[in-house]
């Protein structure tokens, strides 16, 4: 068993929101403490030395995350969007002939295409295994530095999430980041990203 230094840490890694309260030193560290001991150690009689161990990783989080934070919205405020309407995704048990597709990733066992709607014609039914129609796709264009600073695709991922907007199927490739989105979602997801995109 680590140290309580070491536990503390890897319960707060594993709860990213703790991470951010810890960050920004708006919780209330005795309770949290209380929370931890007792999940933790099944028991509250380390409450105190928990709670110091949380106010001096609190207190690291800031001075590194600050930085890391300004680099991610750097990243983010020279990175543009561009959005496109009527596409599908379709999950095939093979690879497809003859199709356009925007995006195509293949896996061990499915090929995922990103499409225009107009090309689902061209794909026969018995070689889908499932597709969704009527979304749309937000092209993320960043600086190469996206690939240096760690955490770009979640903090996008993480701000869309915390309005409820879910990704339909996320691609990256080099510095493309594309996300589907169901057309309900869009305007909603355009303005959270336009908002953190500066």
């Amino acid at each position: 068993m680590g140290s309580i230094s070491e536990l503390v840490w890897l319960y707060v890694k594993q709860r990213p929101f703790l991470k951010e309260v810890l960050r920004q030193g708006v919780v209330n560290h005795s309770a949290l403490a209380r929370k931890i001991s007792t999940e933790a150690f099944g028991t509250a009689k380390r409450q105190n030395a928990v709670k110091m161990a949380l106010i001096r990783l609190g207190g690291r989080m800031e001075k590194t995350d600050d930085d890391l934070e300004a680099r991610i919205l750097s990243v983010l405020k020279r990175s543009s969007m561009v959005l496109k309407s009527k596409v599908a995704v379709v999950i095939a048990r093979r690879e497809l002939e003859g199709v356009r597709a925007l995006s195509q990733v293949k896996s061990g066992r499915h090929t995922t295409y990103i499409v225009e709607q107009r090309e689902l014609e061209r794909i026969p039914p018995k070689a889908l295994w499932k597709r969704e129609d009527n979304l749309n796709l937000i092209t993320i264009e960043s600086p190469e530095e996206l690939e240096e600073v760690p955490g770009v695709i979640s903090h996008m991922l993480g701000s869309l999430a915390s309005e409820g907007i879910n990704v339909v199927e996320f691609i990256s490739c080099y510095t493309d980041t594309l996300l589907v989105i169901r057309q309900a979602d869009t305007e909603r997801a355009y303005r959270v990203l336009s908002g953190i995109m500066g």
